[in-house]
């Protein structure tokens, strides 16, 4: 099943590929924040919802990475019917 994921991925196009790393950038970066946020929530105790926002923050970074990686495909896989 992960070979199958891989090979998919070495027959994207290259400007679908980009664009699905980029996002994956930024997904990465607000999981970061998420992350961050709820280190400093565990040294300092602020308040309860700096615990919830750190996790809602880390939750929206996830979707979005796994959303850049099936939007992609199926932007490739439109691609590659229509053709």
């Amino acid at each position: 099943m992960i070979q199958n994921f891989i090979n998919i991925l070495e027959k994207v196009d290259k400007k679908i590929l980009n664009i699905i790393n980029i996002g994956l950038y930024c997904s990465f970066f607000i999981s970061l924040m998420g992350v961050i946020i709820l280190g400093i929530h565990y040294k300092l105790y602020v308040s309860p919802n700096l615990y919830y926002i750190g996790i809602e923050i880390f939750k929206m970074g996830i979707i979005s990475a796994v959303s850049f990686i099936v939007c992609g495909i199926g932007l490739w896989a439109i691609r590659e019917k229509m053709k």
